[in-house]
């Protein structure tokens, strides 16, 4: 009698695993079927995925979490998708596969207008592994899409993210105008002379004109002259390094 409340405790585990085992089997049988062939059986595919992933926490419930997730998301469905999504980023932090899951939960909360939440999930993003240039391009949208919204407020970072994305695919040109629009826009932004700094950089290093960068570095000693980056501006303007080529700059700072 002593032991029955132990055989009760084993029974209902093995009952638990048998659960599991059994749903596995099925949802592993149903990804081989022809089924999968079908939107309907996708969509019954992706209720599995999203059961099981609910119900388990090891590394295949994380997975077919996560395949739900990505179904809903690209079916357009905002609330399955940011409830699935959500819970997904709560149980990993490292791969590529979360920084998916992380930017589509962005995108999908700027859907809804609530750009907050899609900031701090880029923001956490980009403080960790960078984008690879696919997720780059979806941050981008992500941006511009804000941008183009008259009914949201925007803040010099939305701009300064764009400026990164752009940089980060090789559109100089749009990084620079994405600066310069920020530029413009906040006169008294308290690190709008990053900007400015930034904007010479980019036309310097990445778009060799000039001319261009030039211009912004002459911006910036006019309107930050005691900034800590002047003097290093001055430089650059001074002598000549804006014409010579890397080899001749090496030089120039060697013999300084």
């Amino acid at each position: 009698m002593k032991n029955i409340p132990f055989i009760l405790f084993a029974l209902f585990i093995i009952s638990c695993t048998k659960s599991q085992e059994s749903l596995l089997a099925e949802i592993q049988a149903f990804e081989k079927s022809e089924k999968t062939g079908t939107q309907e059986g996708l969509e019954e595919l992706s209720k599995l995925h999203k059961y099981y992933g609910l119900k388990y926490s090891d590394t295949k419930a994380n997975s077919y979490l996560y395949a739900a997730a990505q179904y809903y998301f690209y079916e357009n469905d905002t609330t399955e998708s940011i409830d699935l999504l959500s819970e997904y980023i709560t149980r990993d932090d490292s791969s590529n596969r979360y920084r998916n899951a992380a930017i589509n939960l962005a995108i999908m909360h700027a859907r809804e207008h609530q750009y907050d939440k899609s900031q701090d999930l880029i923001n956490e993003i980009l403080d960790k592994n960078l984008p690879t240039p696919a997720q780059w391009q979806d941050i981008i949208k992500l941006y511009q899409n804000k941008i183009s919204d008259a009914t949201t407020i925007l803040q010099p970072k939305d701009f300064e993210n764009l400026t990164m994305g752009y940089t980060a695919v090789g559109r100089f040109s749009d990084a620079v105008r994405t600066l310069d629009n920020a530029i413009v826009k906040w006169p008294k932004f308290e690190n709008r002379n990053n900007l400015i700094y930034r904007a010479g950089f980019i036309a310097w290093e990445y778009l060799q004109d000039t001319k261009l960068a030039e211009k912004y570095y002459t911006q910036f000693l006019n309107e930050y002259p005691n900034n800590e980056k002047a003097s290093e501006v001055k430089e650059i303007l001074n002598s000549g390094m804006l014409e010579m080529s890397d080899e001749a700059i090496l030089n120039t700072l060697k013999g300084k």
